[in-house]
Formats: structure tokens, sequence, C-alpha cells
């Protein structure tokens, strides 16, 4: 009995030690190697429109021109790659992977060159981040988070809207102070200031909310108790994108932000889901299951001039078109 105090000692010195252990671990984890976007190879800014699809049996990310043209694989690992957005000069694109482990966010070059995690988890974390969204100052995202624990007195929020920031040397998270619930879609405002996001929190559906950065305010954008989701800026600032639940059907619709007058620019039966905007604001590329499953359309912003882009019979998601235009 008389050891019983030492052994006492050499088991906290123990724990004290896996504990400083585990810091050094968890450090190391979120400082080796690249860090930053700037720290990529450059690449050339590229046109085109990159989607997630499992046409290979797992899920990558694609390139193809909106003439259907010069389709190109340029992510291939065997764990998930998806969510696919370009960076604001069209240089880079950043994407969510499985690779690491858990659900990180990761930016390549504009062909698929050397990707790099800017959050790096450990490889069993249960933290998972989704759907980053690059702002114009080119190293902020927005993105959606199981990473803190719900807000006030939402029904769900398990996924909330965050930025992802640089600072000393690497990317930290930053959950808004603003409006709980479950969030999962969000698009920046061309200069960087306004983030709109869709959020469920005791509502009919998700509905959309603007989030001064400056202030701090969230206003919601909506009042109709059907939901609205997956919203897109115009590069012109002018007019916004969004998928919009009618009748248990999706479709895509397009917000005045001047007049907050709103117009339906696809009618079918089938979902039509996800718009992301041409370079020149003439033309949206969104997802539709119209001819039997997921495939990527493109069409004038006035409804006309259909055209389904990719004829696979794997599906094809969350297409984001580069800024670049075609020369």
């Amino acid at each position: 009995m008389k050891d019983l105090p030492a052994k006492r000692r050499y088991l906290r010195l123990i724990i004290v030690i896996g504990l400083v252990y585990l810091s050094m671990l968890l450090l190391t984890s979120c400082s080796g190697g690249p860090s930053s976007p700037e720290d990529l190879e450059p690449t050339e800014p590229r046109p085109g429109i990159v989607f997630t699809s499992d046409r290979s049996g797992n899920w990558d990310i694609y390139l193809i021109q909106a003439d259907g043209n010069d389709l190109t694989q340029l992510t291939d690992h065997p764990k998930v790659d998806a969510d696919p957005d370009w960076s604001p000069d069209g240089s880079q694109i950043a994407f969510r992977s499985r690779r690491d482990g858990s659900s990180d966010i990761f930016v390549m070059g504009s062909d698929g060159s050397s990707p790099i995690n800017l959050i790096k988890d450990l490889p069993d974390s249960r933290d998972d981040e989704f759907a980053p969204r690059w702002n114009q100052d080119g190293e902020t995202f927005s993105l959606y988070t199981d990473r803190f624990a719900p807000r006030g007195n939402c029904i769900s929020g398990f996924h909330q809207i965050a930025m992802l920031l640089f600072r000393d040397g690497n990317y930290m998270l930053d959950l808004f102070d603003t409006i709980a619930g479950e969030q999962y879609s969000s698009t920046w405002s061309p200069d960087g200031r306004h983030l709109i996001f869709s959020s469920a929190c005791r509502l009919p559906g998700f509905q959309l909310h603007v989030y001064d950065t400056e202030t701090g305010e969230t206003l919601k954008l909506n009042n109709e108790s059907i939901s609205h989701t997956h919203p897109a800026w115009s590069h012109d600032g002018q007019y916004l994108a969004f998928t919009k639940n009618i009748n248990k059907n999706n479709e895509i619709f397009i917000l005045d932000l001047n007049t907050y007058d709103q117009f339906q620019i696809t009618n079918n039966p089938a979902k039509d889901t996800m718009p992301t905007w041409s370079p020149d604001d003439s033309q949206i590329a969104f997802v539709s299951d119209r001819d039997g499953n997921d495939e990527i359309y493109i069409l004038d912003i006035n409804g006309s001039n259909l055209v389904n882009l990719t004829q696979h019979p794997a599906d094809d998601w969350y297409p984001s078109w580069s800024p670049v235009g075609e020369t």
C-alpha cells in the first residue's frame, strides 16, 4: 500500500505526457505542408464548368467546356471529391474531399494539380466541412460545418455556415454570429461584403438570408413558406439565381436584387437545381433529372435554348462555372 501514491504520480505523469503528445499531433496536423492557396504552383486561369460525377465508380471532379467538348477528369482518388468552386480569377478550384479521413476543404490548380488540405484534421476526426464558396478576396471561404454544437432553439442545426479565414500562416474556422439553423448553401456578393445563405430553423423549409460582414446584421430575403436553396449571385451583382420548391418540385428562379421581382426560368416535372452563372451572366448551368438521371444543363436566363451538357448514365452534380470566358 505504501507504493500507491508513487503509482498515482506515475500515472498522472503518463497522462500529462500523453496530452502533450496529442497536442503536438494536433498542431502538426494543422501546420505541416502548404497551408494557403498562394503556396500552390501557379496554373493558368481556365474556362469551363467543373462538376462532381460518379461516372468512374467514385465521386470525382470533372471539367467540361460550355460547348460540351474537352471533358477532363481533374481528380482521381478512391475517396470522395466533391463540391467544386472556382477561385475569383479562375486559376484554382476549391473542393471538399475525404482523402485525409474526414471531409476537409482542399484547393487545387485549375488543371487538378497539387491539391492541398486547408483544414488538415486528424484522420479519425468526425468534424466535417462541405461546399466551400470562394470570396473575392481570394483567401476567404464560406462553407457549412458540423464542427460546432447546434445553437438556439432550432429543431436542427448540425450543419452551420462558417468562414474559413487565413490567419497567422494557417486557416481557421469562424462560426458566423448570425441566426441559427440547419444551413448548407451560400454565395458571396461580387464585392465580398455580403453572404447569402439558406437556413431552416422552425420555419417551413429553407429560407434565404443575407449576412453583412461589416455590420454583422442578417436579413431574410424571402417571405414565402416554401424552400429556397442553392443561391448564386450574378457577377454584376444585380441578380440572384436560386432553387425554389414549388408543389414539391424544384425549379430555378432569378431574383432582381434592385426591384426584388423574381421570375421563373425552368418549368419541368423533373427537379431543376444548383444554378451557376456564365462569365457574362447571360446563361445559367444547373442540374436536372429530366432525362432520367442527374445531368448538367445550360439555358439562357430568359429560359430559352436549353442544352444537355453532360450525357452520361452516371449522376453529375454541383456545377460551378469559371469566371473566365473562352477566348
